[in-house]
């Protein structure tokens, strides 16, 4: 994260010498009718060749290149994720075959490889047609991404269908930056065979957790308490239902109120939890919400708050009969009744940065036919277990409405949120990771906490 951070400021800096500069932005496209897009459909001499590096005939004459997240890609480590990736760029290919894909491959270091796109793109030495970008940082590159709204439009996506947090990202005024293809969204865990109503309120879920510990059951509560981005990102709902924000444009806004306070609010919560004997302190050990399923399963554990995709991952791991038979779902609990209950939601999309025309085009074309159509999006999301940003999927996709789970999923991402796209939330984050385990083990009380927070952000 060091690291990450020292990249990003100079990025930062980087970034305000283009501004004060002249930057390079992203070209006006030519227009369409200018491009004759008949070419890409001349069958080419050769056998098709379709490996994880490069898809397509040899003697095409045309092509583009596409960055993928690696574990979306026919790189991935899940053999039914490589099968579909595969077969969608292998029948776009088929019906462009004059068109070849060069495949860039990256590390699973999805930090390192967002901060090199960016300096690449504030430096103009980007000349990748079509990358993956993690929906977090997505915001800083629009400045350089080509508007897609017509391709997009020509394929039959529905850009309104989005879920409003989506929407509210990908667009810049009225042109359509990303495809934003699969998200996620936070939401609470709970054992129905133990729990008949599940906490809706930070006092609901103490007292929930101590009629939990009565019953002999050892963890009532578990939550991501260790160093990693997880911890922070799945109690920040909890932060932002209070009205609260974490920045204000470019800077830290937990130094002022209602931040502040709202901040101090989390921590309590968080400390309650402790000292009220609902959660362990070796919640400290969990960097990510992998590392809570075992005990779940184990049935340890009455509640825990997570990623949905705790969905697949304790079904892989119990069975799915035993899943529907011991857990439920239900909203993340906000800290005051009244309050309405938002979660951070993430996700990975799709940008395209051609400067030239043609290649725009068929970059964009192929970004649909890989993830975002509805045949692409049905057959890629439930291989990988990520969820749909269009709305009308969760109702027209069988395995979804059928899905007792992920039916009710749609309705907590309609009120989602999502972490501020600028430098100085790393700091926040890094800070805020650290502050937690401090108020977890009594080192810091909550006041303390959001103190050194403010403090050490500052010093950055």
């Amino acid at each position: 994260m060091k690291k990450f951070l020292m990249i990003a400021s100079v990025m930062l800096m980087a970034l305000c010498l283009f501004a004060n500069g002249g930057k390079e932005s992203a070209p006006q496209a030519q227009s369409s009718g200018e491009i004759d897009m008949s070419v890409v459909y001349k069958q080419p001499a050769g056998e098709l060749i379709v490996t994880p590096q490069f898809v397509g005939y040899e003697a095409a004459e045309y092509e583009i290149s596409w960055q993928p997240n690696p574990s979306q890609s026919m790189s991935a480590a899940v053999p039914e994720v490589v099968e579909v990736v595969t077969n969608n760029i292998t029948n776009w290919v088929k019906a462009h075959p004059n068109v070849k894909v060069n495949i860039v491959g990256t590390t699973s270091n999805i930090n390192d490889n967002m901060a090199k796109l960016e300096i690449a793109l504030a430096n103009g030495t980007n000349d990748i047609d079509l990358v993956a970008v993690d929906s977090f940082v997505m915001p800083l590159y629009k400045q350089y991404a080509r508007d897609i709204s017509d391709v997009v439009t020509e394929k039959g996506l529905d850009i309104n269908d989005y879920f409003p947090y989506v929407l509210e990202g990908a667009m810049d005024g009225d042109e359509l930056k990303a495809l934003w293809f699969t998200t996620d969204v936070r939401a609470l865990f709970y054992r129905k065979d133990l729990i008949s109503n599940p906490p809706t309120t930070a006092d609901e879920l103490i007292a929930v957790g101590k009629e939990l510990k009565a019953k002999g059951v050892p963890y009532p509560f578990y939550f991501v308490g260790g160093r990693g981005e997880g911890s922070v990102n799945n109690l920040w709902g909890m932060f932002w239902s209070q009205g609260a924000v974490l920045t204000d444009g470019e800077d830290m806004a937990i130094d002022k109120e209602p931040n502040k306070t709202a901040l101090v609010n989390l921590f309590k919560f968080v400390k309650r939890t402790i000292d009220e004997g609902v959660s362990p302190t070796s919640v400290t050990s969990f960097g990510r919400d992998a590392n809570m399923f075992g005990d779940a399963a184990a049935g340890t554990v009455g509640m825990f708050l997570a990623n949905t995709s705790a969905i697949s991952n304790l079904r892989s791991l119990i069975g799915e009969d035993q899943f529907a038979a011991l857990w439920e779902m239900a909203p993340t609990p906000v800290l005051e009744k009244g309050l309405t209950s938002t979660s951070s939601a993430g996700g990975w999309t799709n940008m395209v940065f051609s400067k030239d025309e043609m290649k725009r085009r068929l970059a964009a074309d192929l970004a649909v036919d890989l993830y975002s159509s509805d045949a692409a999006a049905e057959a890629f999301l439930k291989v990988s277990g990520a969820l749909p940003t269009q709305q009308h999927q969760f109702e027209e996709f069988e395995y979804l409405s059928s899905d007792p789970y992920f039916a009710r999923i749609s309705e907590y991402l309609v009120d989602a949120s999502t972490r501020p796209a600028v430098s100085i939330y790393s700091a926040i984050s890094t800070e805020s990771q650290v502050a937690l385990g401090n108020v977890i083990t009594g080192v810091e009380t909550p006041e303390q906490a959001v103190e050194s927070i403010i403090k050490n952000v500052k010093n950055y």
